[in-house]
């Protein structure tokens, strides 16, 4: 009764702070701090809109970099570098500096459906106390605007360094100051992203600890498992897309050789992670909830038969419908995933083939012109 009583009072607890939005990110902290100044200039008693926070923001944070390269007589030698590249290139990374920031307020508002999903649902079927201490754990690491913030300013640093290291060995130049600075910047941001990545990568392989209660008789089809699924299945795609963009791009501009070991490292690798780490978690879940299932029923069928009354019609008909349900419930699948899961992790893949095609489609058309 006391186990029971703390598994309740924890729980509520959690779903009290969850509601009263007491977990906040690094980038749930600057945009309140982004919409309180854009509120006291305009007068506005209404929140800013977090698209038009992390626009505004990141156009703030780029800004030194664009003065430098106006003032300090970088323009030349940017417009040499870009003269390196196929036209049309210049508006791609234009625009993929700016996705940059709308993948950073998409990762956050993701994070905060993880926290929804948990408080409508899920927090009410977990049955330990131990599963509620690992997903506040996992909240406060996530929430940890310290540690986020140190991860993505020198994963900024290292990233824009190597990005900068790779313009300078192809071209055979030193970057100007100020697209170095922008290169930073840009980097800065991927890795506000990955960090909230990385922490959906950490949940999906704690999942398949978590105690949850499943629907008894098949706990494969539970309606929390589908939402799970489908949480994490949005992620992927939202990884894929991103990734495909950032590829067409790269491989428009001729530098995919250069950039594939970071494609790898921060796309590819934690979009097969998350997968496989979510995909093996739900299905611990449904295996732990089937054998539970299948545990009491055998204990129920022992009870039964520790009668030893089986001349008895009534004691032998109950065995056999508890036989007959443990077969049925033993009988229903390990997992909450389907092939229609599978067909649509194939297809985040094929985004990433689909845009190296396009990014190489002039490579990609002469190998199918006939040979004089």
């Amino acid at each position: 009764m006391t186990t029971d009583t703390a598994l309740i009072e924890k729980r509520q607890e959690l779903k009290r702070r969850l509601a009263a939005g007491e977990y906040k990110t690094l980038v749930d902290v600057l945009f309140d701090w982004m919409s309180r100044v854009i509120q006291k200039i305009t007068r506005s008693p209404h929140p800013v809109s977090p698209w038009i926070n992390g626009t505004i923001l990141f156009s703030l944070v780029m800004l030194p970099a664009f003065t430098a390269l106006l003032f300090m007589g970088d323009v030349p030698a940017f417009i040499i570098l870009m003269a390196a590249f196929p036209q049309g290139t210049l508006p791609l990374i234009v625009l993929l500096v700016y996705l940059n920031s709308l993948v950073m307020i998409v990762g956050n508002l993701f994070i905060h459906r993880v926290f929804t999903t948990f408080h409508d649902s899920v927090l009410d079927a977990i049955e330990s106390i131990a599963t509620l201490d690992d997903f506040e754990n996992w909240l406060t690491s996530v929430c940890n605007r310290k540690l986020h913030f140190i991860v993505s300013l020198v994963g900024g640093v290292l990233g824009g360094s190597y990005v900068v290291y790779i313009y300078s060995i192809t071209f055979g130049l030193f970057l100007p100051v100020s697209l170095a600075i922008g290169f930073l910047v840009v980097y800065t941001f991927i890795f506000i992203f990955l960090y909230l990545l990385l922490f959906m990568a950490v949940l999906s392989a704690r999942l398949g600890r978590y105690h949850v209660k499943l629907y008894t008789a098949d706990p494969g089809n539970s309606e929390i498992l589908g939402q799970l699924a489908n949480l994490f299945s949005n992620l992927v795609y939202l990884v894929a897309i991103y990734a495909a963009f950032f590829v067409f791009v790269i491989a428009f501009a001729g530098l995919l050789i250069q950039y594939i070991v970071f494609l790898i490292l921060l796309f590819w690798m934690p979009l097969t992670i998350v997968f496989v780490f979510y995909q093996r978690s739900l299905s611990s879940i449904v295996r732990r909830a089937k054998w539970k299932s299948l545990s009491e029923i055998q204990e129920k069928v022992e009870k039964l038969h520790g009668v030893e009354n089986f001349e008895d019609k009534e004691t032998m008909d109950a065995i056999n419908r508890l036989m007959d349900y443990h077969d049925r419930v033993k009988a229903t699948r390990d997992s909450a995933l389907d092939f229609r899961t599978y067909l649509s992790f194939i297809n985040s893949l094929l985004l990433l083939l689909l845009a190296f095609i396009l990014g190489n489609l002039d490579l990609v058309l002469s190998l199918f012109k006939k040979q004089p």
